[in-house]
This record gives C-alpha cells, sequence and structure tokens, in this order.
C-alpha cells in the first residue's frame, strides 16, 4: 500500500497483492484528513490487487462509510471487469464511482498535475475469479428438501452492507483451535460438511445442490420470539480458507457474514465475522429488544458445535462494533419486504394445506 497527499482532503491509495483482512485502521491513518476546505475524495486504485475476499470488501465497506463520515467521497480506479463485477454484487459500485483507468477518476475528482507524482502499479491478474457469485438481478430457489418454506427468498435482490436501514455493526466471534494437528483449511472444510448440523435446533439451514458454493443459495427457517421467519442467503464468496453469505431483501439484517480460519501467534483461529444493519424499521426496534443477543447467542452455538466436532474446548470470545450509528430514513420502505411479516401472514395457509 501507498498513500499520496493530492489537494485540499483527497488522497490516492494504490492497493497491492490481497485484501483478505477486514481491518480498515491502516489506509485511514494513510489518509488522515491534513486541512479543511477544498476538494475531499480518496481515490482507491485497485489495478495491483491480487485478490479480494468477504473480509477485504469489508475493509472497503467500512472505508467508504468512514471516509463519509469525514465528508470525504471515495472512489475507485484501475477497476477491470472482475473487480468491477465484485464492487457491484457487494453494492459499492452503487455509492462509490468506479472507473477503469486512474486519469479518468482523477479528472472525476478534479484533480490535475499530479499524475506523475503518484505510484504506478503493473496491473495483475485476479486470482479470485472462481471464488466469487457473478451478480445477479434476483435470487433462485435450488431443490432444497419438501419440508422447506422457500419463501422470501426467490426473485429477491441480494443486499449488502450499503443498503439497510439500522445501524451498522461489526459483530466478531473467535475461537481458538489448540491442536497443532489441525489446519485452518480443516476448519473451513468442517464448517461447510456439517453447517447445518452446527445450528441451534431452532435454526434449519439448506444449502443447495452444490452446499457451500459461490452463487448458491441457503435457505433458512426459524423460530423467534416474534413468530417464525423463512428466508435465505447467498455464497458470496467462498475458497479453502473462509467464505461469506450476503443476505436477500427482507432478511432481517442487510450485510454479510463470513467464516475464517487462520494462524495467529502460531495458534489457528476460527472467525465468524458479521458486518451488516438491520434491514428495516421494524427490525431495528426488534434487534434492540432482544434480536441482538439472539444473534450471538446463534453464532456462539454454531462456534461450540464446531469446538465440540474437533475436540478443542469451547474459549469463545464475542467483540461488538457499531461503525455507523446513524439510521438511514431514507431506507424506511424495506418494510415492504419484511421476512418476518411475510412469513406470519403467509403461515396459517401453510398449515391449512399441510
Amino acid at each position: 500500500m501507498e498513500a499520496v497527499k493530492l489537494g485540499g482532503d483527497s488522497c490516492f491509495i494504490n492497493l497491492t497483492g490481497e485484501l483478505i483482512t477486514s481491518d480498515e485502521k491502516p489506509l485511514l491513518e494513510a489518509c488522515r484528513p491534513v486541512v479543511k476546505g477544498g476538494p475531499a475524495f480518496v481515490i482507491l486504485g485497485l489495478a495491483g490487487v491480487s485478490r479480494i475476499n468477504g473480509l477485504g470488501a469489508s475493509m472497503l465497506v467500512k472505508l467508504y462509510v468512514l471516509f463519509r463520515k469525514r465528508g470525504r467521497r471515495m472512489l475507485f480506479c484501475g477497476v477491470g471487469r472482475h473487480y468491477r463485477e465484485v464492487l457491484q454484487i457487494t453494492g459499492l459500485a452503487r455509492v462509490a464511482p468506479v472507473f477503469a483507468e486512474r486519469d479518468e477518476a482523477l479528472a472525476f475528482a478534479g484533480i490535475t498535475g499530479k499524475n506523475a507524482k503518484l505510484p504506478e502499479s503493473e496491473p495483475v491478474k485476479a486470482e479470485d475469479t472462481v471464488n466469487w457469485a457473478a451478480p445477479v438481478p434476483e435470487l433462485f430457489v435450488p431443490e432444497v428438501p419438501p419440508e422447506a418454506w422457500k419463501i422470501n427468498v426467490g426473485g429477491r435482490r441480494a443486499v449488502g452492507p450499503v443498503d439497510g436501514f439500522g445501524q451498522l455493526w461489526q459483530k466478531t466471534y473467535r475461537l481458538p483451535v489448540d491442536r497443532p494437528d489441525i489446519t485452518p483449511e480443516d476448519v473451513i472444510i468442517a464448517l461447510k460438511h456439517n453447517f447445518p448440523d452446527f445450528q441451534p435446533d431452532y435454526n434449519k439451514f439448506y444449502p443447495g445442490p452444490r452446499g457451500i458454493a459461490p452463487g448458491e443459495v441457503v435457505l433458512i427457517d426459524s423460530k423467534t420470539p416474534g413468530g417464525p421467519v423463512s428466508t435465505g442467503v447467498m455464497v458470496l464468496y467462498a475458497d479453502e480458507l473462509s467464505f461469506t453469505f450476503i443476505t436477500p431483501q427482507g432478511h432481517p439484517e442487510s450485510g454479510w457474514v463470513t467464516f475464517s480460519a487462520f494462524r495467529e501467534n502460531g495458534k489457528v483461529i476460527a472467525q465468524i465475522q458479521g458486518l451488516a444493519r438491520a434491514n428495516d424499521p421494524v427490525y431495528e426496534a426488534a434487534f434492540r429488544v432482544v434480536g441482538s443477543e439472539m444473534q450471538i447467542r446463534i453464532w456462539r452455538h454454531v462456534l461450540t458445535s464446531l469446538a465440540g466436532h474437533l475436540k478443542v474446548p469451547a474459549d469463545i470470545t464475542v467483540e461488538p462494533l457499531v461503525i455507523d450509528s446513524a439510521l438511514r430514513w431514507g431506507q424506511a420502505g424495506n418494510v415492504w419486504y419484511n421476512a418476518q411479516i411475510r412469513t406470519l401472514l403467509y403461515w396459517p395457509f401453510r398449515r391449512l394445506f399441510r
């Protein structure tokens, strides 16, 4: 990473290599505001990036939110076809302009005469093209067991953390796997193969025919204090070290959750990290009363099940963090798609027909 100050509070950041961590702090520090007034753009160069996973996408979303709170607009440049699609499916392309060439981004920001002083990156080939789901206008429901409700997913659009109504939360759950014979790849294999079985009994997951693979839809039937809810998720990203689910319109949250495993200080860590906001005002109220605690119990249960499967102690830590406390009233109309309300309306008819 190289950062160069431009005019006013503007900054160019040349990203290289792999974006596979959700830590946005180095980029925020590299582009700290110096003066007030004048142009206020942050231009991210992606030409030298070879891989972005779900955690890297989370980092980019948090940068967008935090730079916006500082009154600065984020742009992308050096973006080829593949990463343009990644920015589309994550929603970032709808809130941050995307340019193929750096000069186009500089011109958009009204910055001239700086090109020769900016770091150069030779375009590199993306190594993650098979790991990302393709952008689709709406989700398709796969063949699943007959007991699955199969509602509130088909025909819906995938929505991420840049959508939604409520406060933007990052919640991180960690489990140390203290066994030298277990690798991060082993942890992800265990999660992928046993994901429905690792859920609490009130949470039913129904993966599609290909399991947890990019673009596959996983249906969810759950029981909550507010009644049953039928929804689902799409596999946004998947490789041997992580996978990410993104939510559809009407899901309790608008965002995604990433399951990953890595080595830290010589020890394997299994991690679940969500980056999401409540989809509408009804869900936001529910999360503040009981939903947030219920969500924490669900993901703690999944990691506890994983610990039992791997035969390690369930020493789980939970770190909730508010990224953006503002409510987005322009998204209040999302309540039209509320999966909880629609499930409650559908429930009597389902019981009647059964």
